[in-house]
């Protein structure tokens, strides 16, 4: 009996790390399938693998630096493409082992299995493709470390990162902490913490619980309970005898604090309220006045502002500038972006309108807030 493809993506998907799409001959996609910790595919990368009437029975490989692995092949009148993105860290020393890194012959024997599934015949591979992705994954996993060669403020950007994922536990957001999360680890913030690999893992495991309890607390969640369900991370993850994706298994420790202080913030709390908040933490960039926020939630604009000032004790739009200042600040301590280009960035008319609220809710400007932090 043959598997429906959709289903067969699925369990393929499931039984390995990579992530899985379809697409039309136009490039549009028709189905994926990730997991929270995948980056965005971009599809720009198909013009550079796909060649023109592909045999059906060829699969095109290939390596691009800082994206990973990605195979593609035809399927009846689409096209299935395969990223294997964990060996986008294998260039970073401190990650190197702390992901499932898929070797180039296991990702071609993973390719072959599901080919021969769908068209039951076995693949074929460009030996010229093998040997050029074998040639740069060789390159970049033997690159010797340049420490002059570091990228200027490479270690505020991953602090940044770690600011802008924990700010996802404190407001019980899974879109925001999930966003942050990807690039919070590639950053390399825990280093190598023991020379065994097992262990390694497990102390980053306990670092990072250590992060999310905190930011938990500041969300909300009482600290007896917080530092409850830290001891049991903790203790869970030294029981065990192998942790293969370390980000994965991390990440879902994030979110148990997140539905913490989720369920927190939900409590004595309207539905339309914390859809407001939700709404505002997910757009925080775009979102510019109160109608848009109440055109999400089908409320009036007046309706929404009286509940919002009745439940919280703050007036909704000063809701909205505060998260905006919030980030902002931390874009002014972390990042060399110009306040107009923060300002931009977070839809203000321009960047004396960012001065202004800035000034209001902190007491001094943008750039005297940055010249006091001293860091960039």
């Amino acid at each position: 009996m043959n598997i429906p493809v959709t289903q067969l993506l699925t369990l393929f998907h499931q039984g390995t790390n990579y992530a899985t799409y379809t697409f039309n001959q136009h490039y549009d996609l028709l189905t994926s399938y990730t997991s929270p910790v995948t980056p965005t595919f971009n599809t720009k990368w198909l013009n550079k693998l796909v060649t023109p009437n592909e045999s059906s029975k060829n699969i095109s490989l290939a390596f691009l630096n800082q994206v990973g692995l990605i195979a593609t092949f035809p399927y009846q009148n689409d096209l299935i493409a395969i990223w294997n993105h964990n060996v986008s860290v294998q260039g970073n020393e401190n990650y190197s082992d702390e992901m499932p890194l898929s070797s180039l012959t296991q990702f071609k024997a993973n390719l072959q299995s599901l080919f021969i599934e769908l068209n039951q015949v076995l693949p074929k591979f460009s030996s010229a493709q093998l040997a050029a992705v074998d040639e740069a994954l060789t390159r970049i996993t033997h690159k010797p470390r340049d420490f002059m060669a570091t990228e200027p403020h490479a270690y505020y950007q991953g602090y940044l990162t770690e600011q802008q994922m924990l700010l996802g536990v404190e407001h019980g957001n899974l879109t925001e902490f999930n966003r942050y999360y990807v690039p919070f680890m590639a950053a390399g913030n825990f280093g190598r913490l023991a020379s065994y690999d097992l262990r390694s893992k497990k102390n980053i495991t306990i670092a990072a619980t250590t992060l999310f309890t905190r930011a938990a607390i500041r969300g909300g969640v009482f600290a007896e309970v917080a530092y409850g369900l830290s001891d049991q991370c903790i203790q869970t993850a030294e029981r065990q005898t192998d942790i293969t994706n370390v980000y994965e298994y991390t990440r879902e420790i994030g979110e148990l604090f997140l539905k913490n202080v989720a369920r927190v913030k939900r409590q004595n709390i309207p539905s339309i309220i914390y859809l407001a908040q939700e709404y505002i933490y997910d757009h925080v960039l775009t979102v510019k006045n109160v109608s848009t926020v109440s055109e999400h939630v089908h409320a009036s604009d007046s309706y929404l502002m009286h509940l919002f000032k009745e439940t919280t004790g703050t007036p909704l739009m000063q809701f909205i500038i505060t998260q905006k200042i919030e980030y902002a600040k931390l874009q002014l301590i972390f990042t060399t972006k110009s306040i107009g280009e923060v300002a931009d960035e977070l839809s203000f008319a321009n960047q004396g309108e960012l001065t202004r609220a800035f000034k209001k809710q902190t007491g001094q400007t943008p750039l005297k807030f940055r010249q006091q932090q001293q860091i960039v």
